[in-house]
């Protein structure tokens, strides 16, 4: 077996049929953002009321308790002091409990760290890295909100609660079991919040069951001594069969930093919890870049973001009412436009259906005059200083095929114009029915990837196009962000360039797709009207 423990790791991952999860704690905030250890950011909500140690003691060292003493000074302190007042302005009418004008606060420091933060910081790097990773999902007990940042297309469930009344599918979704800094209640902070955690921990470990027995489960970020980590194990290690227990074993692996002088190894361990015990892998690492690359993986064909969602309505579907054959249509692939009704489509060895439709739209055009006009030929003529294009023969023979099909984001405008065509009245008095369907479609289109707005505003919405591409991780990253730019902002000799140098950079999704909006907004912005 190799020594390195990264390679022992990527091994490991390769044999397992389903991508990781990974179970993220406070080491990792810690690390990219800088956030204070538990007793640290404890210590710091202090400041206005008593040294920590005086909580700490009473407490005997126990946080939670420590920080239920906390919350009672705090709310004292909270309602009366003029320091506190911005916060009882935009918080008063939601604090209810002794421990929620705490929580209140602690919620709005957590919501100033961002993916910005991490990037700047001298970790930049491994966050990048840790980006580009395959994975099925993520389970934390952070409150930040950097892995939704990283991860903008899987979907959160906020809390123990919202989890288990609800149908994860376990594929692109973020789990936050100990709340999050979007909804200061949902915060699991004092001993009573735990407690309350605690008693439910069985019907969560239920819920996770499953997660735990068919992926590999990474933890990052955490103490192998945690108490509360432990509690979690064992309640799901207890939900299992015996003949079960052993493939959940395997598929526990613990990522820590080997301390200075510390040789990195991957070797076995057990915890303990109560009468149970439960033996698991742990990896020490001397470069946590090492073990990103190793779940990096092949990336999917299909986003993450895409299977759940087809698991989700596939779920909806199977359990919905009697009327559910209202929301079944079997369609050709050629008349799949006109199924407006249709809410869900599922395809079941139709590639090759769709490989004899693109071959039979070649040959009509071909017996048309226009051979082999495919679309991705318009993104590249779109961009060039000259069309090679016949603006009356390609209108009028290829785009109706164009208009047939699924497609959105085919690039018009350019060869409206080129016929003269400058308006909305002028369209639709011309004969060219396929552009004005194209146009319909487009005049309704979102051309931003609404998961990322988040990222845009918060490290690239005051930058100018040529600063958003060169700020940019990626020429991936940067499609996605010159997509929110307004368009009056919009350098367009810029964007020509910069679309025309990268027209075969952007692979995969959501990047390609995002590619193409950003070819026909440029499109829409140069000739159109």
């Amino acid at each position: 077996m190799p020594d390195d423990p990264a390679v022992v790791l990527k091994e490991l991952l390769q044999k397992h049929a389903s991508a990781p999860f990974l179970f993220v704690g406070s080491g990792f905030s810690r690390r990219y953002l800088a956030i204070e250890d538990w007793a640290g950011l404890l210590q710091r909500f202090c400041a206005p009321i008593r040294d920590f140690g005086y909580y700490s003691s009473k407490a005997n060292g126990d946080l939670p308790t420590a920080a239920s003493l906390m919350a009672i000074d705090y709310n004292e302190w909270w309602w009366t002091a003029p320091e506190a007042e911005a916060s009882r302005k935009s918080a008063a009418g939601s604090v209810k409990g002794q421990s929620d004008a705490l929580k209140v606060d602690i919620a709005a420091y957590m919501d100033r760290f961002s993916l910005e933060d991490a990037r700047s910081s001298g970790f930049g790097p491994e966050i990048a890295s840790f980006s580009d990773i395959a994975i099925d999902g993520i389970i934390t007990t952070n409150w930040d909100s950097l892995l939704e940042e990283l991860f903008p297309d899987y979907k959160v469930f906020v809390g123990q609660q919202e989890l288990l009344f609800s149908n994860p599918q376990a594929i692109g979704e973020i789990y936050k079991i100990h709340g999050s800094s979007s909804d200061f209640s949902t915060l699991v902070l004092t001993a009573e919040d735990y407690a309350e955690f605690s008693a439910k921990n069985p019907y969560l470990a239920a819920k996770l069951v499953t997660i735990f027995v068919e992926h590999p489960i990474i933890f990052i970020g955490y103490s192998i001594t945690d108490p509360h980590i432990r509690a979690i194990i064992t309640s799901i290690a207890q939900c299992l069969t015996q003949d079960k227990i052993a493939a959940f074993q395997e598929n526990l692996i613990f990522v820590q930093r080997a301390k200075e002088g510390e040789i990195p190894a991957i070797e076995k361990t057990t915890i303990q919890s109560g009468d149970f015990s439960v033996t698991m892998m742990v990896a020490k690492v001397a470069d946590l870049g090492q073990v990103y690359a190793a779940l990096t993986g092949t990336k999917r064909k299909i986003p993450a973001r895409v299977l759940r969602f087809f698991k989700e309505q596939l779920y909806e579907l199977v359990h919905a009412s009697a009327d559910v054959e209202k929301k079944i249509a079997v369609v050709d692939f050629e008349d799949i436009d006109s199924a407006d009704a249709v809410e869900f489509v599922v395809g079941v060895g139709v590639a090759k259906h769709r490989q004899e439709f693109g071959q039979k739209a070649e040959e009509r055009l071909a017996a048309k005059g226009y051979a082999g006009v495919g679309a991705n030929e318009l993104f590249e003529d779109c961009l060039a200083d000259e069309s090679k294009f016949h603006g009356p023969d390609l209108l009028g023979t290829a785009f109706p095929i164009y208009a047939r099909t699924s497609k959105k984001f085919i690039p018009v405008f350019r060869y409206l114009k080129n016929v003269g065509i400058t308006s909305d009245a002028e369209l639709a008095a011309s004969k060219y029915e396929g552009a004005k369907k194209i146009v319909q479609k487009l005049r309704g289109a979102d051309y931003t990837y609404p998961s990322y707005r988040k990222r845009y505003l918060s490290g690239f919405a005051n930058l100018n196009t040529q600063q958003i591409i060169e700020k940019s991780s990626s020429p991936n990253e940067a499609v996605i962000m010159i997509g929110f730019q307004p368009s009056g902002d919009l350098n367009m000799a810029v964007l020509r360039d910069f679309l025309r140098t990268n027209a075969k950079h952007p692979k995969g999704e959501p990047y390609l797709s995002q590619y193409r909006k950003l070819v026909c907004r440029f499109d829409l912005i140069q000739y159109g009207f």
